[in-house]
């Protein structure tokens, strides 16, 4: 393979952003040395200045990435009792408006995976992620790829069942997509039933609650002060609005672009007629589940989230990550007491 950037590479494209108890940013002159130098990626010191409450330590992220470690450093890892824990991080490569990479999903979800397993450290380990998933509905914005329900879940099935071969017995899922969500959530306990071991899997976004959000997120106060009067306004906010954006620009702003509503504007753009009838094959399942007449209504939706993206902030971004990887470290301590414990997942009441 000699194109430009190697699968390896691609990787590190979205892990090399965390540290340990604390979100690490690049700097401009770091993400230009990285891309002049990438065999000196790995071990580029990353900085923390300008984020509240950060540490100040630098701690190798790629400690904690699966693809990143060799046979005999996991092999060691599992034998000596360490590594207890898998996290599989789930997303896509779907479109995230004008301003957000492709791979916005699949960044975040591995981003704070990582987070966590620095927090656990030596316990849990990153595996390789998932990087597309169930999209069909996006299919009307070039760039995006899907995968069908059931590819998508014999893929993330085949990784944690290797994980298991290999000795894993506590697995957390961890989804940064919406479409792969309710998939995930009607499969696991079929999993649990077939694989038995301490599985879980769920979307980072559950750690939120939308009255937290409300008190930084200007999108979610004006929600709940009722100041969207539009359904377009009013379900624009989970996907690449202020909250994901936020944590872009926080995380990995070399994925951010900027773009003012004026240029959205001028590009016209059109998501509900003119369509090929190779992309309506992918709409028409949701022509079906109640779109009025059988008509899109994205392009009012899509311009509300490209304009809920400019409240977007780093520091907000930073909060968001922080409670997202909290409430995983928080669940997955308890995951791998309960095997430790001989105990069942999930808990009886």
């Amino acid at each position: 393979m000699k194109s430009g950037l190697s699968r390896r590479g691609f990787l590190r494209a979205f892990s090399g952003r965390a540290a340990g108890g604390g979100l690490a940013l690049a700097t401009a002159t770091a993400t230009t040395e990285a891309a002049a130098n990438p065999s000196e990626a790995r071990s580029l010191p990353l900085t923390t200045a300008g984020l509240p409450g950060s540490s100040k330590t630098f701690f190798n992220p790629q400690r904690v990435l699966l693809w990143e470690s060799t046979r005999k450093e996991i092999r060691e890892a599992l034998s000596a009792g360490h590594l207890k824990a898998a996290i599989v991080p789930t997303g896509a490569t779907e479109q995230h408006n004008e301003h957000l990479s492709l791979i916005a999903d699949t960044a975040q979800a591995t981003l704070i995976a990582q987070q966590a397993a620095l927090n656990l450290y030596p316990k849990a380990i990153v595996s390789t992620p998932c990087p597309v998933g169930y999209s069909p509905y996006h299919m009307a914005r070039k760039g995006t790829l899907t995968l069908s329900k059931e590819t998508f879940l014999a893929y993330v099935f085949e990784v944690v069942k290797c994980l298991k071969a290999h000795g894993f017995k506590t697995i957390f899922i961890l989804n940064g997509h919406g479409g792969n969500h309710r998939p995930l959530r009607d499969s696991i306990d079929q999993w649990r039933k077939e694989l038995k071991i301490t599985l879980e899997a769920d979307s980072y976004a559950s750690a939120y609650k939308d009255e937290e959000l409300s008190t930084f997120l200007e999108s979610y106060r004006k929600l709940r002060d009722e100041e969207y009067k539009t359904i377009d306004q009013q379900s624009a906010l989970s996907h690449a609005s202020e909250n994901e954006t936020s944590i872009m620009l926080a995380a990995y702003p070399h994925l951010v672009r900027p773009v003012t509503m004026q240029t959205y504007d001028e590009a016209a753009l059109e998501y509900e007629s003119n369509l090929s009838q190779d992309v309506l094959e992918y709409l028409e399942p949701f022509t079906k589940e109640g779109w009025p007449k059988g008509k899109n209504p994205e392009n009012a939706r899509d311009r509300a989230r490209q304009e809920q993206s400019l409240l977007a902030t780093r520091e907000k971004g930073a909060r968001l990550i922080d409670i997202a990887t909290r409430s995983l470290t928080e669940r997955l301590e308890k995951m791998i007491q309960a095997t430790e414990q001989g105990l069942p997942w999930p808990p009886k009441d």
